[in-house]
């Protein structure tokens, strides 16, 4: 139930952090059949919370596995459908994981959930598809040669493209790309090495067919021009009254928005987790803002006003959002 309270949250807020969402070949997708997505990782679990959005079968990702460390934190993350991938690096006493991650990961696509897999194997805020590292290709392996097989699972090379990394306001492209199944991969399964690397090869070309790449040395200017190229534009919206109330919304929220920032950043510094942590803390903790501020006005000055006061701020923020 977290979970779909979770999404529901999530699919309310994303219109008012985003400037805009544009979705490709998601029509394309398998029916019915159990998938796993190949993604990018530019922007920590908010790639996932994109993804996740639009889904309409839950999903369950494969996440870093030092953030389950924590009793209270696993606890909340496994309530999410978050699955912890320990490596080797971490120590040897998760070796032994590799499997249990495995097997959550087969239990899942059996029912006919959706689970996520980000083949670079770490984030990095950058415009471009980082070497893949062999995780996806050996749960593939796994899933279509192991004990208890699914061949009809397909993996999706998936892009998640963003404009900037660093708050809202932001475009996004989440594009899905040409599906691969086990009869893609020539290599014989008995040659296990031999049919990683081509696995690999073949997930690479695919995942780059849906990934924005912008060299690090290119000028700004030129970055502008890719962006809005790859993004696409924003409808423009110039209704006067609007546009007022937006500045408006804006103004009202500006003390509980820049309280979020703050704390996001103290939270988070320059890491690839200030997207995440902002957006989960405005997801979780607006909404009991508003609730309580709500009531206070109800108590003061009676129910009806606390209960316009309840609907009233969520639609100045998403026009304060919309109409600038």
């Amino acid at each position: 139930m977290f979970y779909y309270f979770s999404r529901f949250l999530i699919r309310l807020a994303l219109p008012i952090y985003l400037k805009k969402l544009s979705v490709s070949n998601f029509n394309k997708l398998p029916k019915g059949a159990p998938l796993m997505l190949a993604s990018n990782h530019p922007d920590s679990f908010f790639d996932a919370l994109i993804i996740g959005s639009v889904m309409q079968r839950p999903i369950h990702t494969l996440t870093r596995g030092d953030v389950f460390k924590k009793p209270a934190v696993a606890f909340w993350l496994r309530l999410i459908n978050l699955i912890p991938v320990f490596r080797g690096s971490e120590g040897r006493q998760y070796v032994k994981n590799h499997d249990v991650t495995a097997q959550q990961s087969h239990d899942a696509l059996k029912k006919g959930d959706v689970v996520v897999v980000f083949s670079e194997g770490i984030c990095v805020n950058e415009w471009r598809l980082r070497p893949l590292g062999k995780g996806t290709a050996r749960m593939a392996y796994k899933i279509w040669h192991g004990d208890d097989p699914l061949k009809s699972m397909r993996v999706v090379p998936t892009g998640v493209n963003y404009e900037h990394f660093r708050g809202p306001g932001k475009r996004v492209s989440l594009r899905f790309g040409t599906e691969i199944g086990p009869e893609d991969i020539q290599t014989s399964p008995l040659e296990y090495e031999k049919w990683l690397r081509e696995f690999n090869e073949i997930l690479d070309t695919r995942m780059n067919n849906e990934i924005l790449t912008i060299p690090e040395d290119l000028p700004q200017t030129e970055k502008k021009e890719r962006l809005n190229a790859f993004l696409g534009g924003v409808p423009e919206r110039s209704n006067p009254v609007l546009k007022t109330i937006g500045s408006i919304g804006r103004l009202i929220h500006q003390p509980v928005y820049s309280f979020f920032v703050k704390k996001a950043a103290k939270l988070t510094g320059r890491t690839v987790f200030y997207d995440s942590v902002l957006f989960g803390l405005l997801i979780y903790l607006y909404p009991v803002v508003v609730i309580l501020l709500a009531v206070i006005l109800g108590v003061f000055a009676g129910w009806q006003a606390g209960l316009g006061l309840f609907f009233a701020l969520p639609l100045l923020a998403w026009v304060g959002a919309q109409y600038r």
